[in-house]
């Protein structure tokens, strides 16, 4: 045995600070980076690789991802591998699975399955606390943390009811948030256009998240709307921040709707503002323009209420669909900019891929009914792809020194969203090596550096001796992406070397399946 485990030697070293790259070798040993220097001693190594005209950089954190589930039933995870992710932060939009009773725990699993999927056959659904579910996530593919679900801790209290909370219940869900905590969270998120997330009003956030500032923790928000109130929305999140003390993430930060084309600069100015007033608010984004969502999200909130099984009475009731349908009339909708990327096989068939409007078309119906047939027979179990971000705001939203890459990834469905595949070798092979738009140092942080400092992740992100041995060489002349809305199901090329706690996931370009991953508790 060598002193070191991998060595890995003449690469441009790339921190993850930001800082410029520089040429160094990486000696690896007992999970940790053992030395960073020139010329180290092959000799001591039990595995080498030249790392000649590729990069050496950190292990990508992505800030914003719904593997909650895929981790637990699926240990080749290497479309998130094989782009170089070594640490997944699940939880988000206040929609996932802990705390939670044993009832509430199947409501959530019944509604959330075409987000997240549920794999029966492979996961137990039987936790309950935060810390059980966590302590899942050890020894699973990449490194793991959670956020507490504002929908889950709502539920538990106040059950799917829409009304503000008493003084009572906002008491009973601050300890429900302290004690996730003190089990291991990084701090809560929420989805304020999601049932039963908005019900809550701007003060009941505001008193959820003063136990996560306290603990130094954030508020991962996906925000009460990215459409027309856009503005308002963002500056309700500065609130809870400047309230609460808190940290702010604004999730999934893009222009999604056309009624918001152009507003990119008015947006990093109210972050501008909010950052200089002391408010501490950065945002994620990925670099695709179209969306992703489940598809009860096109219904009216109302009829969204109430829990799974209350909105499936709502869509076999025929004078309710009615109403939904009177509603969904009034919208006028582009319904053609949405297409299906889940959908179980049915009585309807299966429309993955196809527009809203032409699985309509091709069964002969309205598309109102098309999309509450596709609702009831899967039983909420779809999801959507929506056409409608724009480039230019994209842009000017990557560039800025608050945002972070995160992927949003949804992994279930014959066609998903390719962000699911291909965020991060898109990032690098287009706005990088191909537009030119980042350099690479910074985008590198954004991935890296920057996600793991906002999450508390002290010893990752950064490639320094005796941090976590969270490593990955790649390729800049080679990495692309081949995840397409057409085909998403597709692996990248050019990450050639993934290492999580010091084990090789992948090597020579290789997966070699990991159950490497260790659950991390920052705040602990």
């Amino acid at each position: 045995m060598g002193k070191y485990q991998f060595l890995i030697t003449g690469g441009k070293l790339v921190d993850g600070s930001g800082s410029p790259w520089r040429y160094a070798d990486i000696a690896i040993a007992n999970g940790k980076i053992a030395a960073i220097g020139k010329q180290l001693d092959v000799s001591k190594a039990d595995n080498h690789l030249d790392a000649s005209d590729k990069i050496v950089c950190p292990g990508f954190v992505d800030p914003h991802s719904h593997a909650d589930i895929t981790l637990l039933a699926n240990e080749r995870m290497e479309y998130r591998i094989m782009q170089g992710i070594t640490t997944e932060v699940v939880g988000q939009d206040g929609l996932s699975y802990a705390p939670v009773s044993p009832k509430h725990l199947q409501e959530w699993r019944k509604y959330l399955t075409g987000l997240n999927g549920d794999y029966a056959d492979r996961v137990s659904w039987d936790w309950a606390s935060t810390s059980e579910l966590m302590d899942r996530y050890e020894g699973k593919s990449s490194n793991v943390v959670h956020l507490i679900p504002h929908g889950a801790v709502r539920v538990e209290v106040m059950g799917w009811q829409d009304r503000p909370a008493t003084s009572s219940e906002l008491k009973e869900m601050q300890k429900s948030v302290e004690k996730s905590l003190l089990g291991g969270a990084a701090g809560i998120s929420t989805g304020l256009t999601y049932i039963p997330c908005s019900h809550a009003t701007t003060q009941e956030m505001i008193a959820l998240c003063e136990p996560v500032g306290e603990a130094g923790g954030l508020l991962s928000i996906h925000l009460r709307s990215y459409a027309h109130d856009l503005l308002e929305a963002i500056d309700e999140a500065v609130e809870i921040g400047r309230q609460s003390g808190a940290a702010i993430q604004l999730s999934h930060l893009r222009m999604a709707d056309r009624s918001t084309w152009g507003l990119s600069s008015q947006v990093l100015a109210l972050i501008d503002r909010a950052r200089a007033d002391g408010v501490d608010v950065t945002y994620d984004i990925y670099p695709y323009t179209a969306g992703c969502a489940p598809l009860f999200c096109l219904i009216p909130a109302w009829a969204q209420a109430g829990g799974p099984d209350v909105v499936l009475d709502r869509l076999n009731d025929s004078r309710t669909r009615e109403k939904i349908t009177r509603e969904l009339r009034e919208w006028q909708l582009d319904w053609s900019d949405y297409s299906l990327g889940n959908m179980p096989e049915t009585d309807l068939g299966c429309w993955e891929g196809y527009s809203l409007t032409d699985g309509a078309k091709s069964l002969g119906v309205e598309v109102f009914d098309f999309v509450l047939d596709v609702l009831s027979q899967t039983e909420l179990d779809a999801t959507i792809i929506a056409a409608s971000g724009n480039e230019a705001d994209n842009l000017v939203m990557l560039g800025h020194p608050a945002g972070m890459i995160g992927s949003d990834g949804v992994m279930v469905g014959g066609k998903p969203h390719p962000r699911g595949y291909g965020t991060y070798p898109r990032l690098l092979s287009k706005y990088v090596r191909d537009d030119k738009f980042l350099r690479l140092e910074e985008a590198i942080h954004k991935m890296s550096g920057m996600p793991a400092a906002r999450h508390n992740l002290l010893d990752r992100g950064t490639l320094a001796v005796g941090r976590a041995a969270d490593v990955v060489v790649f390729s800049l002349e080679n990495v692309v992406d081949h995840s397409t809305y057409e085909n998403a199901l597709v692996l990248p090329d050019g990450i050639e070397v993934v290492l999580i706690n010091g084990q090789a996931a992948v090597w020579n370009s290789e997966y070699q399946g990991s159950t490497f991953g260790r659950v991390l508790r920052p705040l602990g």
